[in-house]
């Protein structure tokens, strides 16, 4: 039996989901850590949830 040559494929997406915008190191750890789409900055701001935006306000 031969053994062919074999290269394993990033399948970690590059680019978000939404506009196609190549990722940062830091947005596809966030996005492999919530196990979420992969999205850039803008697009995963858009989809946080409000009362998760508001705890990051501080009053004054």
């Amino acid at each position: 039996m031969d053994l062919e040559e074999r290269t394993l494929e990033d399948t970690i997406s590059q680019t978000c989901a939404v506009c196609g915008a190549t990722l940062t190191e830091a947005e596809i750890k966030d996005a492999r850590e919530v196990g979420g789409p992969f999205l850039c900055t803008v697009h995963a701001a858009e989809e946080a949830p409000a009362d998760e935006i508001a705890s990051d306000v501080e009053p004054d």
